[in-house]
């Protein structure tokens, strides 16, 4: 018995090691009145630390970069100890909102969502298909895939990762209509171990496609998770 209990003990910190860190919460905050920026928040408390942090991003679709103006964080400190996430998040976008208010006009819309990921045990390298649904029953049926590709050398902390998505776009016939690479395969990340598409949508005329990353990120706590964002205009 007390060598079943010392081997459960065993497992649970090794569970728990593996899953130190922290986790951040993301938020959509939406898109510019023509669809070609997007802006986006991620926010939460330093595991160990307890010092809360925010960071609000915007996204200028067409070239897949950031727009450096209206970008804006604020990082863990003695300032945010004991603070929430939540709030951290909202004095910073407060204090940004007028800037902000340029590219968030619309919000991202339900009907625009095309692939959200429900299953957990779902790999981060397989091949990601989902339908078109306001042309399901016209003419031009189409439908998507999503194959995220990744290079990493290294381990843990040491890891350095780079990777890109792969998009094709078919007909009713699965016949190949265009076919687009997106995201920085020559960019190398330190301590990423991982990335996994979690969602996907257009704007509201479906014209661009944003793609949300999550991020393992390996580090002194941990592994803790991040979000960034890949785009493109639909081809």
């Amino acid at each position: 018995m007390k060598k079943l209990l010392l081997l459960a003990m065993l497992v649970l910190s090794a569970v728990v090691y593996c899953f130190a860190g922290d986790v951040a919460e993301y938020k959509d905050l939406g898109f510019s009145s023509d669809g070609t920026k997007f802006v986006f928040a991620q926010y939460g408390v330093a595991d160990k630390s307890f010092q809360a942090w925010a960071e609000i991003f915007t996204v200028d679709i067409l070239s897949n970069t950031y727009v450096k103006s209206a970008v804006f964080s604020t990082n863990p400190s003695s300032a945010t100890s004991g603070k929430s996430g939540t709030a951290v998040f909202e004095a910073l976008y407060e204090k940004n909102k007028a800037v902000l208010s340029n590219y968030t006009a619309n919000d991202v819309s339900i009907d625009k969502v095309m692939y959200i990921r429900g299953n957990e045990s779902k790999k981060s390298d397989e091949i990601i298909s989902f339908k078109d649904y306001e042309k399901v029953t016209s003419a031009d049926d189409v439908s998507y895939s999503l194959q995220r590709i990744m290079f990493k050398e290294g381990s843990g902390m040491n890891t350095k990762s780079s990777f890109y998505i792969v998009l094709e776009k078919k007909d009713a016939q699965n016949k190949v209509l265009s076919r687009q690479v997106i995201g920085t395969p020559d960019y190398k990340r330190k301590g990423i171990i991982d990335y996994t598409i979690e969602k996907v949508w257009t704007d509201e005329k479906g014209k661009n496609i944003v793609i949300l990353v999550e991020k393992k990120v390996a580090d002194a706590n941990g592994t803790s998770i991040r979000y960034m964002i890949e785009a493109a205009p639909l081809q």
